[in-house]
């Protein structure tokens, strides 16, 4: 009786109720919260993200849209063979499962051309200009070698009979013309002066 008697005067006191409240308060809080934030990231909803790869743009995107999802081109690269306005690349992947009005990120390929500087390859070695040429995108280059001082060595790049000159941009992939020395062709430096190489005693 004593205990019943302690719990409900417990239970009338003002402040002990008002702790109460704020405890149910607070309870209720959170579960309204936890409630509106599962809504609103949509949780345990997903999309398959469909195959776009291949495709033009504006084909994407009408499946795009209808699978909910929103979508951006990133970039553009230029590929030897490619289909302008392709795309060739889409994040995420094809059949990944995203949540709905997810952006997939699309690269691609270029409509234009893709224009290459070619460095300054004069006096460089063969081996070393090829190499430079190679990772450029140009695996077609012609060797015409011609006689000079030293063997070996690129006198000079052309593009369509045009001597090519430093930083000068022609498309990616094209067919080059290097031309290269063979050896020998003799310094003038090598060749002995008349004048002072003659032993003066041998006309004494």
């Amino acid at each position: 009786m004593e205990k019943k008697s302690f719990v409900s005067k417990l239970l009338t006191n003002i402040y002990v109720k008002n702790i109460l409240l704020m405890i149910a308060a607070g309870f209720v809080l959170v579960i309204i919260v936890l409630f509106f934030l599962s809504i609103y990231t949509k949780h345990d909803e997903s999309v398959v993200v469909p195959a776009v790869k291949g495709l033009q743009v504006e084909d994407a995107e009408g499946i795009l849209k209808a699978a909910n999802l929103q979508y951006e081109v990133v970039d553009s690269i230029f590929t030897t063979g490619g289909v302008p306005g392709a795309i060739t690349e889409q994040t995420p992947k094809e059949q990944s499962k995203v949540k709905e009005g997810r952006t997939i990120f699309l690269t691609i390929q270029a409509k234009g051309i893709q224009m290459v500087a070619i460095p300054e390859l004069k006096d460089y070695s063969r081996r070393q200009a090829e190499a430079q040429l190679n990772s450029l995108g140009f695996d077609k280059i012609i060797i015409d070698e011609v006689p000079s001082a030293y063997a070996g060595i690129v006198i000079s790049v052309s593009y369509k009979g045009q001597t090519l000159s430093p930083n000068q941009k022609i498309p990616k992939g094209s067919t080059l013309r290097m031309t290269v020395g063979a050896g020998g062709e003799v310094l003038e430096d090598s060749i002995p002066d008349a004048d002072t190489n003659i032993d003066e005693s041998f006309f004494q």
